[in-house]
């Protein structure tokens, strides 16, 4: 793939994912609708784009740029669709996960597909990790729990879906446990800077 390519295939992905968000969040139910409005379905996509890319450094550049492409479809189109861009502390809030999370789920989804032992297992267990850690803050504060459920079951099939071999996802299901506890620290400083920035 060239250079050119590449460019094309994250920005069309981000911009695309972007739309998908703003349009879900308005077509899926009340509650359900959190599922257009969660931080690991973007990161899925980061780690699946960075897992296209022929290096760590364009894994981790098409991480970040798959996300902050997602933010200006999904701020483009609600500028289209309602005449506002949305408020000031979400922008920052979610282009912080767009500098923060789409680099490293975007070179994890480059481990995932080049490396093996425990690198690979680890790369797994972040992007299960993710998942489960959203899925329980979602089933702590939302009516309907199927929603938090969906994720924490996606989360805990994700090593068997992604493992090549038996050993590996046993090994990435252990890796799960210490990515765990980094997964929901990472969300609290989320969720804190959620907080944070309403405020501006």
């Amino acid at each position: 793939m060239t250079v050119a390519a590449r460019v094309a295939l994250i920005v069309a992905t981000g911009l695309l994912v972007g739309v998908i968000t703003e349009i879900g969040q308005g077509l899926l139910p009340d509650g359900f609708s959190q599922i257009a409005n969660s931080i690991s379905p973007w990161l899925l996509v980061a780690f699946l784009l960075g897992s296209r890319m022929p290096d760590r450094r364009w894994a981790a550049a098409a991480g970040f740029g798959t996300l902050a492409f997602a933010l200006i479809g999904y701020y483009a189109l609600t500028q289209l669709r309602f005449g506002y861009g949305g408020s000031t502390g979400s922008l920052v809030l979610w282009s912080i996960a767009a500098i923060v999370g789409g680099p490293v789920f975007g070179l994890a989804g480059w481990t995932w597909r080049v490396e093996d032992g425990w690198p690979r297992a680890a790369a797994i267990g972040l992007l299960a990790a993710v998942a489960i850690a959203e899925g329980c803050y979602l089933i702590a504060i939302l009516p309907e729990a199927a929603v938090g459920a969906g994720f924490v079951i996606v989360g805990m099939c994700a090593p068997l879906l992604l493992g090549r071999t038996v050993a590996e996802r046993g090994r990435a299901y252990l890796a799960v446990v210490p990515a765990l506890a980094l997964g929901v620290a990472g969300y609290m400083v989320f969720l804190w800077l959620a907080t944070l920035t309403s405020m501006l």
